[in-house]
């Protein structure tokens, strides 16, 4: 799901291309002025050229074409709870089985967060219990009360029975009844609200246990080792910043493991959710001109719903065609193809004329004469009409053009190639791998540096102390919490009491209920206090460690390590978020390629390589190579994620940002980094990248717009038919320009045109 290419000039990377008329009209004829002694007299606009184009068969309707790209299946490895990673024991480019371990995981801290799971799920069943019976006491409270209401109904009714009443009362007592009726039905309405409830409660509940538990078996396996296994076997492209930050939710990639056999068209900014062509019938790429059907990746119902809870759609995969082999990183059009009529004698719209409501053409009688003709359309398309009587396969009809025709040209046969355009790297380095940085989690002056550059520090050891000026405020805080906590309870309490004695005299049953309940509500109370204190005392102690209530904030070592650098020393003034030190990582022979922008070289700084794309690097006179091994999360890729089902069900991973400021990948060498690959080069790679496509010359291909619509564009090339110019529409896409433009269909190889 993450993003790989995006196209300069364009809003999106993907830009629908609409070309109307599916099959171009063969064009013949001469260019040269008209006889205008052999004209009939239907009146014809002026024009500048004219010449002939043959009535043949051919489909009427649109074709859309959207830009994909060949990417591997990528499958999250992620952690089912919340942990610190200590350790990650892969990087990209490294190959692995299912089963090999990739991370290792704070045991210590997933303790803790057991442990307070486990106070949730028992908090959880203790108020649960207690509003059910709360619940209950309420529904036996109106029932009684329906009990007593329906005795006296019947004393009533007796009453009348043995005209012990004179009919006045008569009368009373027949309105009292109607009230207690109502009431009665009221009474059973408000069972049943209370009746419902309960059932609500109840599966509300059992989601909620379900959660914890689950969460609670994730810990325990946590537990178990502390390590993270993969899903999948493949190919690393991506790992977990832990320069950053080593706390990784629950569904955070730590890595991410790429099938590289299993590869699909990815459609650029095109999610199953504003897919558009799902029910077009007609798909399919060009393979040397040749139509290959495609079918769209489908994804199950559960992957929709979870990619919705998420609000992350997937982007749409075309499948890999039987018998087509894929490049990953190439760029491949796919086509859809709507068709009004099909295999329909057609001719150019601009051959047609209308008179008095009839529609006309001129077909060529002699070498200088001509001869007006009715004819009957069907249906139509921007460039095209379907003719259904009048004319026949082969003939030639007169057309006339406002574009000028090449006096003076060359014949240019087409030919199929392949088509690049190049990006570049200019800031790139050794990657780190593990490196452990510490930043400043707010700004202030360093009292104390605790450790020195090369030592080798415990998890544990006190690496600084900064003073903030904001220690005590937060320890305060966090102290008046637990004290207005605590208040809020005794009070709380206090009117439970209240009510209790006001209630202590009742001798009905209702006082009795009521009695019940309230006792209740006080052990929910005191539930609901027991969980809140637990909470607020956890973030005290976790303010307190290393604050010593004045403003000084100690901070300690996460992990083992050694320190490798030092940025920051007694005295200085920090920003938040500044580097104070760093702890030596292990040694990679990756390079890191941060997509920066430059003065003085074009670079499209929303692009990285692909993984397995080759890259080079040129530093003077020497040329080293490479290949793209994997990619870092940054602002071009926040926003994707992963989404997979396995044996173990459906997934949803996502990815945090590698601190970066720019897009940025990893490419491994093929020969030993030298100190040399960084002076003054850059790193060359493909922005776009396609092979076995028709690539013309710009000046070869000119531009019509509609006189009643000067937005709607078309392109057309002057074709070299038996020494006559035609014209020749073709359909582009402005992103697919470099040395010459890509025509997506229209002209093939093999085929004359004319260059100026």
């Amino acid at each position: 799901m993450r993003k790989k290419k995006s196209y300069a000039g364009n809003a999106q990377s993907v830009i629908p291309v609409v070309l109307t008329g599916l099959f171009f009209v063969m064009l013949i004829g001469g260019c040269g002025s008209k006889k205008t002694e052999t004209i009939p007299d239907l009146e014809e606009p002026a024009a500048s050229n004219a010449s002939y184009q043959q009535v043949t068969y051919g489909n009427i309707g649109t074709t859309n074409v959207l830009l994909g790209t060949a990417v591997p299946k990528e499958y999250g490895q992620a952690y089912e709870a919340n942990v610190t990673v200590t350790k990650i024991l892969v990087e990209p480019g490294d190959t692995v089985e299912k089963g090999d371990v990739l991370a290792y995981a704070d045991v210590d801290e997933a303790s803790a967060s057991r442990k307070a799971k486990q106070q949730e799920l028992s908090h959880e069943n203790t108020v649960y219990e207690l509003n059910q019976k709360i619940n209950q006491l309420k529904q036996d409270k109106l029932a009684n009360q329906q009990k007593q209401q329906d005795t006296a109904e019947n004393n009533i009714q007796d009453a009348a029975e043995n005209n012990i009443q004179e009919e006045d009362d008569m009368q009373e007592s027949a309105t009292e009844n109607n009230t207690q009726e109502t009431e009665a039905e009221d009474i059973t309405s408000q069972i049943a609200v209370l009746q419902e409830n309960s059932r609500y409660d109840t599966k509300l509940h059992e989601y909620r246990v379900q959660k914890l538990n689950e969460e609670i078996a994730a810990l325990d396996a946590l537990i178990a080792d502390g390590t993270l296994k993969a899903n999948h076997s493949g190919e690393v492209v991506y790992t977990k910043s832990l320069t950053v930050n080593r706390k990784a939710g629950a569904g955070e990639n730590v890595a991410i493991v790429a099938d590289t056999e299993d590869l699909a068209i990815e459609l650029k900014d095109v999610t199953v959710q504003n897919y558009k062509y799902k029910d077009v019938s007609e798909k399919y790429m060009l393979q040397s001109g040749e139509r290959v059907p495609v079918t769209e990746r489908e994804y199950s119902t559960d992957e929709l719903v979870l990619a919705k809870i998420n609000n992350n759609y997937p982007n749409v995969l075309i499948e890999k065609p039987e018998g087509v082999e894929l490049k990953a990183g190439e760029l491949y059009p796919i086509y859809f193809e709507e068709k009004r009529a099909e295999h329909v004698l057609l001719v150019g719209n601009d051959s047609l004329y209308q008179e008095d409501g009839e529609t006309y053409v001129y077909v060529k009688a002699g070498d200088d004469t001509r001869e007006k003709r009715k004819v009957t359309a069907g249906a139509a398309d921007d460039h095209n009409t379907q003719i259904t009587d009048g004319l026949a396969e082969g003939e030639a009809v007169y057309y006339e053009t406002t574009e000028r025709m090449p006096s003076d040209y060359t014949e240019y046969t087409v030919e199929r190639s392949d088509f690049q355009v190049e990006n570049h790297g200019l800031k790139y380095g050794r990657a780190d791998k593990n490196a452990r940085v510490y930043l400043a989690a707010k700004e202030g002056e360093i009292v104390k540096i605790a450790v020195e550059k090369d030592a080798e520090v415990k998890k544990g050891d006190l690496l600084y102390i900064i003073n903030t000026g904001e220690g005590k405020a937060a320890i305060t805080e966090a102290a008046n919490a637990i004290e207005t906590e605590n208040t809020s309870y005794q009070k709380q309490q206090a009117d439970y009491d209240a009510q209790l004695a006001e209630l202590e005299n009742g001798l009905d049953s209702a006082s009795d209920y009521d009695r019940q309940m309230i006792t209740l509500q006080k052990e929910i109370a005191e539930a609901d206090h027991n969980q809140t204190l637990q909470q607020l005392q956890a973030a005290y102690d976790t303010l307190s460690r290393g604050n010593d209530g004045t403003g000084k904030l100690s901070v300690y070592a996460d992990a083992d390590g050694q320190v490798s650098k030092i940025t920051a020393w007694e005295g200085d003034t920090v920003e938040a978020g500044e580097e104070i030190l760093k702890m030596k990582g292990e040694t990679s022979d990756l390079l890191l390629v941060q997509m920066v922008s430059s003065k003085s070289v074009t670079v499209y700084t929303d692009d990285i390589a692909e993984v397995g794309e080759p890259v080079s690097i040129t530093s003077g006179d020497t040329t080293y190579t490479g290949t793209c091994v994997g990619f870092a999360a940054g602002s071009n890729n926040l926003d994707e994620g992963c989404i997979y089902t396995d044996e173990d069900g459906v997934h949803y991973t996502f990815q945090t940002t590698s601190g970066y400021d720019a897009p940025a990948f990893y490419v491994r060498m093929d020969d030993e980094i030298v100190d040399d690959m960084g002076k003054g080069g850059s790193v060359d790679f493909p922005y776009i990248s396609m092979e076995d496509v028709v690539v013309l010359p710009a000046g070869m291909i000119y531009e019509e717009k509609d006189a009643m619509n000067p937005k709607k564009v078309s392109y057309f090339v002057w074709k070299v038919e038996e020494g006559h110019l035609v014209k020749q529409y073709v359909l582009l896409d402005d992103t697919l320009t470099g040395n010459g433009k890509v025509v997506l269909t229209g002209v093939e190889a093999g085929d004359v045109l004319a260059r100026e």
